[in-house]
């Protein structure tokens, strides 16, 4: 079921144009001597006309269509006005229209009357529709956006390569473990010169030696640059010693490094170079007798002698020291614990449901992912990289049960664990070399909700907790965003990379896009996801819609296709009134969608009816009334109904509001 409701009507003349842009001069309630005109929700208040010589006109244009507009001297308006002038006053509301309110007038010659016709048009004022979202929605359009990503450029970046020799050093009394970085920069097919590392220089035994180019500290906290020689190469030689029993902290400040007499690790994020791009490794780790290593790559024909993938790797590099013992989960999913005790068997359980729900929600052909205990007697430790999690005995017990969460939502508390759910999802989603950052980070906040859907038996918590999410989105964007007289922040579309760089993201990614998400899980638009995951391993075309709409199988012209173009392109959601009403044991709605921009059209399929001692649910339909939906509603014995609601399970990205009218909506 489609609704089309607020159209943007084109304009083929645009005339003198008066007044500001931007939503100046709002009021709530117009005066009684003004005048009001109205398309769809929204109005405009202006000085009364004589309608004998004085038309007015409200429409909505395209930021394109009002960009092209033209002085002319007169126009055919109708058989009273046939030579005319039209004077026009626009505002700029978002979502690339623009709401245009003229007044036209004969041309007669009639100076005064042209004064009195510029006179309403300047001093008009908008109404916004109740219920407006505060933030201004991006006029960037879907041609913006593609056109942009097309134009991003596509020559490869430099290919870096690592040597890493890692040395554990068991007899040692002063140094456990100890990593030699020999780091190869080429940027021969790069139009760069230089690229990003995070490098955290821990004390003076952290010791940088380039031999080709220059490796020189950046802007921000543990950010460095190396620049290529003249003949387009960086090499340089990192070393870190780490001593027995000390913690040490990673970029952002958590245990990434630990070396122990039974179990050594290193999560790699920051203790030698590390990029945003595609890096080779090779690493040889130098061990005593019994002792045996692990890292998510694969091994050489000598013992403890690992090399990545054609392709390389995204991020930190996990590595794990230790007499290990193997256990399969999944194809492709494995765990690691040291020998000598057992496992938690709360941990154990935990395990198994994170590899369960990242099985089924992410899972892809190429993707590996490896849980590997480890001890650390400064607490429990959780730390993940691309393709597997380090944890420590006793860190994924709070995991094992999501009873609370829906209480700790409630309470404004996030759900305990839910942080180790993003990071374990993220070392999934690192395999998918060339995805899109923004996409990356929607699936991976969207892993807890799956986790608590797949562990929970009280489905109406499920709904409850898609509300918050959708709540978070709203809240937050509509604090940062602006007071809509006075936008000060744009909210962009989910596809738009502009958004990487707005304060909004982490809003607009994990409150719209984990929704958006479960809509698209709900209509099973998400079974391919794995093919998408697999064609992001591979370098990107530029297309980035084409690459999205093609691995999921979505065709142009169809409804599937309309509605994940316009969730992926278009920003905000879909703001709708409903207006209500029963008549002969049915139910009758008007939706009537009103947000800045095109209409998203998205479908609802079931109305939920509350009576005073009951709640059913009931399938939507047409109404022999053009434009209106309706269901039935008829259970006598339980009186009228006191409300609606037309997304009760919190699938749909949409925010409704609703209001009940007399029969007929008058």
């Amino acid at each position: 079921m489609r609704f089309v409701l607020v159209t943007l009507i084109p304009l083929a003349l645009l005339l003198t144009s008066c007044g500001d842009r931007g939503f100046s001069e709002e009021i709530s309630q117009p005066p009684p001597e003004y005048q009001l005109i109205s398309q769809g929700p929204w109005s405009v208040q202006h000085d009364p006309l004589d309608v004998a010589i004085m038309k007015s006109q409200l429409v909505f244009v395209s930021t394109e269509e009002s960009a092209l507009g033209n002085e002319v001297d007169s126009l055919n308006f109708s058989s009273s006005l046939p030579d005319s002038l039209q004077f026009n006053r626009e505002w700029h509301i978002g979502g690339s229209s623009v709401l245009l309110f003229s007044v036209t007038i004969a041309d007669r010659g009639d100076e005064q009357l042209v004064r009195r016709a510029k006179e309403v048009c300047s001093t008009a004022s908008i109404i916004r529709p109740d219920g407006l979202r505060s933030v201004f929605l991006s006029d960037r359009t879907g041609a913006d956006i593609d056109l942009e990503r097309a134009s991003t450029a596509v020559e490869p970046p430099p290919e870096i390569t690592h040597h890493l020799m890692v040395y554990f050093q068991q007899d040692s009394s002063r140094s456990r473990l100890e990593i030699i970085d020999s780091l190869v920069v080429d940027f021969r097919r790069s139009n760069a010169d230089s690229l990003a590392f995070t490098f955290v220089h821990r004390d003076a035994s952290s010791v940088i030696s380039s031999t080709a180019g220059v490796f020189r500290r950046g802007s921000s906290l543990n950010q460095y640059l190396c620049y290529a020689d003249s003949s387009g190469i960086y090499t340089g030689v990192f070393h870190n010693s780490f001593h027995i029993n000390i913690p040490y902290l990673d970029s952002r400040g958590r245990v990434s490094v630990q070396s122990r007499l039974t179990s050594a690790y290193l999560s790699g994020d920051a203790y030698y170079p590390i990029s945003a791009v595609p890096e080779n490794y090779i690493v040889q780790i130098f061990l005593p007798d019994s002792i045996s290593s692990w890292t998510p790559l694969i091994r050489g024909e000598s013992p403890d002698e690992w090399f990545s993938n054609p392709g390389g790797i995204v991020g930190g590099l996990l590595i794990a020291i230790g007499n290990y013992a193997e256990k399969t989960l999944f194809p492709r999913y494995k765990m690691l614990v040291l020998e000598g005790s057992p496992i938690s068997a709360i941990d154990s359980i935990a395990v198994e449901k994170i590899a369960s729900v990242l099985r089924n929600s992410l899972d892809f052909p190429s993707a590996e992912f490896t849980f590997v205990e480890i001890i650390n007697p400064d607490g429990p430790v959780v730390t993940t990289a691309f393709g597997g999690m380090l944890f420590s005995r006793g860190s994924l017990e709070i995991l094992a049960d999501v009873s609370a969460w829906g209480d700790n939502l409630a309470n404004g508390i996030v759900p305990p664990g839910s942080n180790i759910l993003i990071d374990a999802a993220e070392g999934i989603l690192l395999q998918s070399l060339q995805l899109d950052p923004v996409l990356s980070d929607m699936l991976a906040a969207w892993i807890p909700l799956r986790y608590y859907a797949e562990n929970t038996e009280d489905k109406t918590r499920v709904a409850f907790m898609r509300s918050v999410y959708l709540k978070y989105y709203l809240y937050n964007t509509a604090n940062l965003g602006g007071n809509g007289s006075t936008p000060v922040i744009a909210e962009y579309a989910l596809g738009d990379p502009v958004l990487n760089d707005s304060p909004l993201r982490r809003f607009v990614v994990g409150g719209k896009g984990v929704i958006v998400l479960e809509y698209l899980y709900s209509l099973r638009m998400l079974n391919r996801l794995p093919y998408l995951l697999q064609d992001f391993t591979h370098a990107s075309s530029g297309n980035f819609w084409l690459k999205i709409s093609s691995s999921l199988r979505v065709y142009r012209d169809t409804d599937k296709y309309d509605a994940l173009r316009a969730l992926f392109y278009q920003p905000g959601i879909p703001q709708i009134h409903v207006e209500w009403w029963e008549e002969d044991e049915k139910i009758l709605m008007d939706l009537v969608e009103f947000q800045p921009g095109l209409t998203f059209d998205l479908d609802f399929s079931q109305c939920e009816l509350h009576f005073s001692d009951t709640t059913v649910t009931r399938t939507l339909m047409p109404s022999i009334v053009p434009g209106l939906i309706q269901c039935t509603s008829g259970i006598p014995e339980h009186g009228e109904v006191t409300a609606i609601d037309l997304n009760h399970a919190g699938i749909i990205p949409v925010d409704l509001m609703y209001k009940r009218v007399l029969d007929g909506g008058q």
